[in-house]
């Protein structure tokens, strides 16, 4: 019996047990958070390089396949830190279809992989205003990137994050593909 008040009252090794206990949780939170919270800054960078894609493309009023292979390279820099290699980037011009609702591909330029078809269709979100009226043309900005972790890339899997914008030109109602710069 004596034996067992004295273990009771014991205590010295006690929080070193807790920590023992708590540190592969807190060290996986820790990893899992920041991992996390990068796929977030990623998912928005993505976001921000479709955007200035598609933006940079509507403020022409012809342009040629040079320009476009230097706005494709200059979207690439809004993802810097991140490598941009896994950067898939594609701009297309489309011609939106009567009755909206779809569109076909007039002229497409892509960096880190092929370009849409020309003459292929492409469906557009219900929601936009412009899609209604046959005869609009709209930019459409397209950006993939295959994000995988600096931390714990082996134990977090890749994500792949995509987004796509459809703007209207700026200046013009539709912005020609020409063969050499201005």
């Amino acid at each position: 019996m004596r034996f067992r008040a004295l273990f009771l009252r014991a205590r010295e090794g006690v929080a070193a047990v807790e920590f023992a206990l708590m540190a592969p949780i807190l060290l996986i939170m820790l990893i899992g958070g920041t991992a996390l919270e990068e796929a977030v800054v990623v998912s928005r960078k993505v976001t921000a390089a479709s955007h200035s894609l598609a933006d940079v493309t509507t403020q022409y009023t012809t342009v040629a396949e040079t320009d476009l292979a230097l706005v494709l390279q200059a979207s690439t820099l809004v993802l810097e830190p991140y490598p941009s290699a896994s950067a898939k980037m594609t701009v297309s011009e489309i011609m939106v279809a009567s009755g909206g609702g779809s569109g076909t591909v007039v002229w497409s330029q892509a960096l880190n992989t092929d370009p849409r078809a020309v003459g292929s269709s492409v469906s557009i979100p219900s929601g936009s205003t412009t899609a209604t009226s046959s005869g609009t043309y709209l930019i459409l900005g397209e950006v993939s990137y295959n994000y995988t972790p600096r931390v714990a890339n082996n134990i977090v899997p890749g994500i792949t994050f995509y987004q796509s914008l459809f703007m209207v030109p700026r200046r013009s109602t539709s912005i020609p593909l020409e063969s050499s710069s201005d």
